[in-house]
Order: structure tokens, then C-alpha cells, then sequence
């Protein structure tokens, strides 16, 4: 399933996750990943512009051009545009251009609205192959989706505890528009003991109580439970996932093998879903 995987880089460039013990990633640690990665038959990287040094680490690290397709994602503003966040991306990661180009808030969007036919007119013109938006909530798609804006790609939150935007992926399917998925281990918590969550997120004990309760029962790893119920989704095209080192890239993909052991327990997954915004988005969390 590695061809349905695609590499994060926000711990290349950042600190990033509330399990994170060993911060942000080595430069040459990241190097050694890439390679792995490779290796392995992944194509395609995610970044962004707000993920502190990870274009310019992959700029330093990756040859020009990239074996990978890499998505990233800008941060709008006054006297900026997406052509010229677009030139600084492509010069930090010393490539000639994308394979997708997002907004990383949909609140960009609304603010700048006139900016999404010049994010058109660079696609045209061959820099980028897709656009499209970085979303956290299903109203902002459903938004994009009934004013018919054109987007070839869409980035959002998915898990075994965030399943929000699933009513949607058949539209998305009709039009032709590529999903991927992200946080599908929210930012490591499901690996977490439950005695360890702090006391804002003890609200979803229960569920993550459950979740290692079916490691017990089927002798499948938490990741591998988490990965394979997103991989298992048809709605979705590309599954994002964040390591911390070699190692963890290659547990990420002895767990991705193991998808068809999943479907005994899959309504068990289903059922873990959790409705709480504050509970499934990290930004929201009381920690």
C-alpha cells in the first residue's frame, strides 16, 4: 500500500505532536528517511510554508529534480500573492515545480478571493499540475463544493476518532477531486497511555480505551489499526503520515501490510468515532 502513503515532513522542519519526545528531526536523520522512503515505493512528499525549515531542509537534501511529487501549502497575506509565495517555495526546495499547491487555510481563501484564478493561471502555465485547499472543517468544504470553485485536490483531517468529512467523499469522487488525508494518528495521541492524557482530553479516554482494547483482541499494532482504517477508505486517494526516524517509516509500513486483517474489527473501528471538535482538533485541545 505504499503507493496510496504519502511522507510529512512538518518534523523536518518543526517540533510537531503532542507524543513527540525526540523533537524535530536531524537533517541527516531526514536524508536517511527519504531514502528509506524511496526504497520503499513512496512518491509522493507533504509540506508547507508553515512548517518552520522543512522546505529548505528538503531543498538541502533532495535532488533536483525530486524523485517525489511534493504537495505544500502556503499562508496568505497583504502584499504577497500566490505567484510569489509560489517562486519561494520552488527556490527553498530548489525544484522546478509541484505536483500540488494548497491553501493552508480556508480562511485565506475568503480573505483573498480574487488570488485563486492567479493559483489557476500558475497551474496553467505548467508550475504547479494540481491546486486546491487545506480544510478542518466538512462546512468549508461543502462551501468550496456548492460554489463550484475549481480545485483538483483537497487536504483534510481523518481518523478512527474523525470521520466528519466522510458524508462528502462521494462528491468529491463524482468531480474528480484527489483527497487526501491527514492526522490519521492525531498528531500521536492514539499512542498515548489513557492515564497520560492530559486533563482537557480525558473526554476521549473511553474511545482510545477501546482502540487498545482491540490491540488485545486482534494482535494488530495501534498503527496498523489506525493506517489500515484509512487505507481501507475507497474515498480516499492519499493517506499522510509523519515519522520520527527510520524505524518508525518502516513500522508505518509493516503496519500498511496488513490491511485485509482489519476487516473483522472494522464496524469495532467505525464506532470509535467521536463528534467533539475540541477533542479532534489538536488546535482546539485544553491540554
Amino acid at each position: 500500500m505504499a503507493a496510496k502513503l504519502a511522507l510529512g515532513t512538518v518534523q523536518f522542519g518543526a517540533e510537531y505532536g503532542i507524543n513527540n519526545k525526540t523533537g524535530r528531526i536531524p537533517e541527516r536523520s531526514a536524508a536517511v528517511i527519504l531514502r528509506g522512503a524511496a526504497l520503499a515505493g513512496l512518491d509522493m512528499l507533504d509540506t508547507a510554508q508553515a512548517y518552520g525549515e522543512s522546505e529548505a531542509v528538503l531543498g538541502r537534501i533532495l535532488p533536483s529534480p525530486s524523485p517525489f511529487r511534493i504537495v505544500s501549502k502556503f499562508t496568505a497575506g497583504s502584499g504577497l500573492s500566490p505567484k510569489l509565495l509560489l517562486s519561494e517555495s520552488l527556490a527553498r526546495l530548489k525544484q522546478r515545480g509541484l505536483y500540488a499547491f494548497l491553501y493552508h487555510k480556508f480562511s485565506d481563501f475568503s480573505a483573498y478571493p480574487a488570488w485563486h484564478e492567479e493559483l489557476l493561471q500558475l497551474k496553467s502555465e505548467g508550475s504547479v499540475e494540481k491546486v486546491g485547499f487545506s480544510v478542518y472543517y466538512p462546512r468549508e468544504l461543502q462551501s468550496l463544493l456548492d460554489s463550484g470553485v475549481k480545485f483538483d485536490l483537497v487536504q483534510l483531517p481523518y481518523s478512527v476518532f474523525d470521520r466528519r468529512f466522510e458524508p462528502l467523499f462521494p462528491s468529491l469522487k463524482k468531480a474528480g477531486i484527489e483527497v487526501h488525508v491527514r492526522s490519521i494518528f492525531l498528531q500521536g495521541l492514539v499512542f498515548m497511555g489513557p492515564a497520560n492524557l492530559p486533563p482537557g482530553l480525558l473526554g476521549i479516554r473511553p474511545k482510545l480505551e477501546r482502540l487498545l482494547g482491540l490491540v488485545e483482541e486482534t494482535g494488530l499494532p495501534v498503527s496498523a489499526l489506525c493506517l489500515c482504517f484509512a487505507l481501507s477508505n475507497a474515498g480516499i486517494d492519499r493517506v499522510v503520515i509523519g515519522v520520527d526516524g527510520l524505524p518508525d517509516l518502516e513500522n508505518n509500513l509493516a503496519a500498511s501490510a496488513r490491511l485485509s486483517e482489519i476487516k473483522t474489527v472494522y464496524s469495532e473501528l467505525c464506532s470509535l468515532s467521536v463528534d467533539d471538535e475540541d477533542l479532534i482538533l489538536p488546535f482546539n485541545w485544553k491540554k
